[in-house]
């Protein structure tokens, strides 16, 4: 395996050293690298160049031919390269004593030997097992929301799937593509060595039930004010632990378990909505039965894309402490159809909802705990119309959220009027909501039913009310980008209407009055 850095000096003084190959070893990998990059461009393209070759005649015999030699040529390069750099990493002194220490741990994989790997960083397909799913004895039913049907014979259905399986979900997922990886690598290296270092993280290898491994890193906060509570994050699409939003969550105290997608960095995979749900399910497993987390001592919070594993984890484990949603979306269609050439929109609709089916809101209508969504202002990634308020997609998942939890709130005067008011900051609007809150406090004092089914007999200027009373309890907006890192302030346990102790509107948090 690749070795990227060593960690010297004692536990208090720990310092990474950057592993440096010899010539040999930095001859071939060059080569093998530039080959990997080459083949994948053409994976990536080969929608496009697959038609320019049969149009030159490659697929005839005399093409054949000449295709065959060349991949021999490359084949013996290849063989070359890998032999160069076999022999320079087993003559290599540092690279010979990370051999043992990993031939070591695989032996006898252990809290001691463990202790020793973890102060090498290499390429994480050598990292020994920390946790296998299939070891637990009893993993709960999981609900899983009812899949599309598509026809055996369609055309569009066949296109469909040549578009998600070639190119499409590297669009999705563009953190999955091994060139992004390899560009990153540096800044993921850097990164983990500071969540190793200053945090003192323990990274782990976990296994799922359809055999991906998952990169993760966990690191302990419980000697801090939040430390007991585990904050479990799941990243965008272009997301890494290393990188991401792991950072708001130790900055704000939590204890926090990170892990990449399948197929990015270390995680193997790809990261295919079946898979992403068995990698999040691994991570919770995971969190319980090794790291000794009840769900109840957890919050979810996913970015952006990692908000459909949020909510997914969320329905499935309802009983967590609350449910964070930063930057996220309702559906991926009407977010991927208007970004591609129009006359790709039908395929395009169709590979997404049935192949990519990212149906946050479908997750999020089975959940009932506490949550919160945060609305970025100035968001221009899950907006329909750049930096247009009204078409950031986090609206639609709030009015879909209200329509399962308060369905008799929601009437078409009343939906009309929130989706106007959501189109300007929520903490903005100057309404008196004192009998609101009141009306609900004693609504719940006397009804415990879900869902909620306040509102029967009002009329629908009472229902918007209502509802922009509840917006400003789940709502949170931010006045930064998409990808701007979230204010550790408004990482707090979600709002839960059960306990909450009825004197916001008395007293506004700090970004209610920096908004």
């Amino acid at each position: 395996p690749r070795l990227f850095r060593s960690v010297t000096g004692g536990e208090n003084n720990p310092k990474a050293i950057t592993y440096i190959p010899n010539s040999l070893e930095k001859y071939g990998d060059s080569v093998l690298t530039s080959l990997y990059c080459a083949t994948r461009l053409v994976i990536y393209t080969s929608p496009i160049v697959l038609p320019v070759a049969l149009r030159r005649g490659w697929f005839t015999l005399e093409g054949g031919i000449i295709i065959s030699k060349f991949l021999f040529g490359l084949c013996l390069v290849g063989l070359i390269s890998l032999f160069s750099r076999s022999i320079g990493r087993y003559s290599n002194p540092s690279y010979s004593t990370f051999i043992e220490v990993l031939t070591a741990a695989k032996k006898d994989y252990n809290s001691i030997t463990k202790d020793v790997l973890k102060r090498y960083d290499f390429h994480f397909s050598a990292w020994p097992v920390d946790f296998d799913v299939r070891d637990v004895e009893r993993i709960r039913d999981r609900i899983e929301l009812e899949k599309k049907s598509s026809s055996l014979f369609s055309l569009t259905d066949f296109l469909a799937k040549i578009l998600t399986n070639t190119f499409g979900i590297s669009l999705v997922y563009p953190g999955s593509m091994g060139l992004m990886g390899m560009l990153l690598e540096a800044p993921l290296t850097e990164g983990r060595s500071k969540l190793s270092l200053e945090f003192k993280g323990s990274r782990n290898k976990i296994r799922t039930r359809d055999d991906n491994y998952i990169d993760s890193m966990y690191i302990n906060q419980s000697s801090k004010e939040n430390g007991e509570t585990l904050v479990i994050c799941c990243e965008g699409n272009a997301g890494f632990y290393e990188l991401g939003i792991m950072t708001t969550s130790l900055a704000a105290g939590y204890s926090t378990l990170g892990w990449n997608h399948p197929g990015f960095s270390g995680s193997t995979g790809s990261p295919f909505p079946s898979e992403e749900r068995n990698a999040a399910d691994a991570v919770m497993q995971f969190a319980i039965h090794r790291l000794g987390y009840q769900p109840a001592d957890i919050i979810v919070m996913g970015w952006s894309i990692g908000g459909y594993t949020a909510t997914w984890l969320a329905m499935n484990y309802p009983e967590i402490k609350g449910l964070i949603l930063d930057a996220t979306f309702d559906h991926l269609e009407p977010l991927a159809t208007p970004r591609m050439p129009q006359f790709m929109s039908g395929i395009v609709s169709h590979a997404v909802n049935h192949y990519i089916n990212l149906d946050v809101a479908g997750n999020l209508s089975k959940y009932p705990g506490p949550l919160t969504i945060v609305r970025r202002l100035r968001d221009e990634m899950i907006t329909t119309s750049m930096l247009e308020l009204d078409t950031n997609r986090g609206n639609h998942l709030l009015m879909k959220m209200f329509e399962t939890r308060y369905p008799n709130l929601i009437s078409t005067e009343s939906k009309s009027s929130l989706y106007s008011v959501l189109s300007q900051p929520i903490q903005s609007i100057e309404v008196d909501l004192r009998s609101q809150e009141q009306c609900f406090q004693t609504y719940l004092q006397n009804n415990s039913d879900y869902p909620c089914l306040i509102g029967d007999t009002m009329t629908d200027d009472e229902k918007t009310l209502m509802l922009l009373y509840l917006a400003r309890l789940y709502l949170k907006d931010v006045d930064t980008s998409h990808c701007t890192p979230l204010p550790v302030s408004l990482l707090t346990v979600p709002w839960d209407p059960r306990s909450v102790s009825w004197e916001y509107m008395d007293k506004p948090n700090s970004e209610d009055s920096n908004l």
